[in-house]
């Protein structure tokens, strides 16, 4: 059985678009929500959180990673063996994170 966990981290760092990991590798599944209200993100408008389930989250939704609008979640594949990482245009973007091993 399953006990879910607050994931790695639950804010972006203090330099826009630098990655951080919020999930951890080897979990049994987890997601990553983007609050629809830029208050809970802890900005001033509302906005786009980058995440990647495969390498570094890049503030362009291409390649491996995607964009996760305001009020969006994210399920995490299970068992991967790679960290979930998110970023964001903006410094200190709050989100939920929630793993589960």
């Amino acid at each position: 059985m399953a006990t879910p966990n607050a994931g790695s981290a639950s804010q972006t760092p203090t330099s826009p678009g630098v990655p951080v990991n919020a999930i951890a590798p080897n979990q049994s599944g987890g997601y990553i929500v983007n609050p629809l209200l830029a208050i809970d993100q802890g900005l001033t408008n509302a906005e786009v959180l980058y995440v990647n389930q495969v390498g570094p989250a890049t503030v362009n939704a291409n390649g491996t990673t995607i964009a996760l609008q305001p009020g969006q979640s994210y399920t995490v594949i299970p068992n991967t063996t790679s960290p979930v990482s998110v970023a964001s245009l903006s410094a200190n973007h709050k989100f939920t994170s929630v793993q589960w091993a």
